[in-house]
């Protein structure tokens, strides 16, 4: 029995040291939280246990249930008894009121009201220590009813996972027992209200001084550094009223993640962006949303998906992260310092790391198929006290990659066999459609300087049309049909070439003859003569 107890003992201390460590970035240390309740199958494993060994989880697994037996251990005697949950039976009316808890607590997760997780004991801790007020404030209500009870109220009475792990308790292999003639009198239990009042505990601290020091913690605030540099005053902007919250990258749809989201802060203690806060709305109370005010998520940042225990947050890799549209920014003209104080202020085109922001004739132009919601301009807008541009969030979040080269040469060839004669394409986007006979579309084209570093997608390319594209300065040519004169004349001007066939000749339209294109620049071999050849 005291290996049992030791081993107890140790392993409590590691879960208690594992939870704690992960809110303050310690590698390796979220394990303990992925055993926490959630909709996960570490859980499960968890719940499982219990027919093995009882309320095990309850007590040496859960932080809330090891904080109460420490304050249980501070606070009464080794010479009185220390109840330990499930030891006496419980009343009726105990069991009357913590079935009714856990009823509404289970339907109201699973109606998708996210702030059900809210008293979920690995919720409480981890909004303790992510210094989230209310969080503070049950957590102290917890460690109080600890201290003056006689045994975990909370566990007994409130705690939702505390009845759940009860009833699965029952059927354990190993469970507590307590002989049968207990008739539940608890007789052996102190009375003696006086004579605990002043009791000390080992650290040398009565109850009143102990009960002040927990008082202190429910009233701290997160300390926001509001000064730049230590000396100029810094002036937040209020935070904007949004059509829809805005939620953190990986949740994918609204309804899936606040069902799942424990709320327990993890993201939000552990974001380097800090731009993560939790909600303060009734239906998804604690769980993170976006805000912008101290700083916005940086593109490359993969931290909230890979600490999330309750796989709310899918775990994204740096690439699918840049390209996941969590929201989108509006521009509010009669807000902006450029239109009430007439600065011409560009710090959010600046900022956007996608460039999804442009200054068209004036007037700030977000485009909503680059914009992935980051908030980095929201965070640098020089507008107060509301800023001028203002991202809003989705109830979907949406993975946008930007196309590749083969399936934007695929994409072209379907418009050239649809009817077009030559497409253009840049930076993954088709800038140019063209209908026209001969070499007079890309003549026109080069002309425009629209060849330059460009996707070239022609339905017939010979040697004439081959000349445009060396002296437009193409970045590489695709043709239905090209000749091989073409073909190696492009090669050897540094500009690949690709067919879908390859001839030994371009013929006239009567099919007689090679075509009078070909012809005019057939003993010609500078890219520019040619080209003047064919202008002529």
């Amino acid at each position: 029995m005291k290996f049992t107890k030791l081993f107890k003992n140790l392993f409590a201390a590691l879960m208690l040291g594992s939870v704690t460590a992960a809110f303050f970035g310690v590698p390796y240390t979220d394990f303990a939280c992925k055993l926490q309740p959630s909709p996960s199958y570490w859980f499960l494993g968890c719940l499982a246990l219990t027919f093995l060994w009882g309320r095990f989880f309850c007590e040496a697994m859960c932080p809330l249930g090891v904080i109460q037996t420490i304050v249980n251990f501070l606070f009464h005697p080794k010479s009185q008894v220390r109840r330990v949950c499930s030891r006496l039976p419980e009343t009726k009316a105990q069991r009357i009121v913590r079935l009714v808890i856990a009823g509404v607590c289970f339907g109201l997760v699973a109606s998708g009201v996210g702030a059900a997780w809210a008293i979920s004991p690995y919720a409480i801790y981890g909004k303790a220590l992510a210094l989230f007020v209310p969080g503070l404030v049950i957590f102290a209500v917890v460690v109080v009813l600890a201290a003056i009870g006689k045994d975990r109220v909370w566990c007994n009475y409130i705690c939702p996972f505390g009845t759940l792990f009860n009833i699965f308790a029952k059927f354990a292999y190993r469970k507590q027992k307590i002989a049968p003639c207990c008739k539940n009198c608890r007789a052996c239990f102190p009375t003696s209200q006086t004579s605990r009042t002043s009791q000390t505990s080992p650290s040398g601290l009565t109850r009143r001084e102990t009960l002040q020091g927990i008082a202190m913690l429910a009233t701290i605030e997160t300390a926001d550094k509001l000064t730049d540099g230590g000396y100029a005053p810094i002036s937040l902007y209020d935070s904007p009223e949004r059509t829809k919250t805005i939620l953190p990258p990986g949740a994918g749809k609204r309804g899936e993640f606040e069902r799942k989201c424990v709320g327990c802060e993890l993201c939000v203690k552990n974001c380097p962006g800090e731009c993560l806060k939790p909600s303060m709305k009734l239906k998804t109370f604690g769980q993170p949303e976006m805000d912008f005010k101290l700083g916005h998520c940086i593109p490359g940042c993969t931290k909230c998906g890979e600490v999330c225990p309750a796989r709310a947050l899918e775990k994204l890799d740096e690439e699918t992260k840049l390209n996941t549209h969590v929201g989108f920014a509006a521009w509010h003209q009669e807000r902006c310092i450029r239109t009430t104080e007439g600065v011409p202020c560009t710090a959010c085109m600046k900022k956007c790391p996608v460039g999804a922001i442009h200054e068209v004739e004036g007037v700030l132009v977000v485009d909503k198929e680059k914009c992935i919601g980051c908030g980095a301009c929201e965070h640098v807008c020089a507008a107060r006290p509301i800023p001028a541009i203002v991202v809003e969030g989705l109830d979907e979040q949406r993975i946008v990659r930007p196309i590749g080269e083969k399936d934007l040469i695929a994409e072209m060839l379907t418009l050239i066999k649809e009817g077009k004669s030559i497409v253009l394409a840049k930076d993954g986007v088709i800038t140019h459609q063209e209908v026209g006979s001969g070499v007079k579309p890309i003549l026109e084209l080069l002309e425009k300087g629209a060849l330059k570093d460009a996707i070239v997608v022609d339905k017939i390319i010979g040697r004439a049309a081959a000349s445009a594209c060396v002296v437009g300065g193409a970045k590489k040519v695709v043709a239905s049909v090209m000749s091989v004169g073409a073909k190696a004349f492009l090669n050897a001007h540094g500009i690949p070439a690709a067919a879908g066939s390859l001839v030994p000749m371009i013929i006239n339209r009567k099919g007689d003859d090679q075509c009078p294109m070909e012809l005019r620049v057939k003993d010609l071999t500078d890219p520019s003569d040619m080209v003047k050849a064919l202008t002529r």
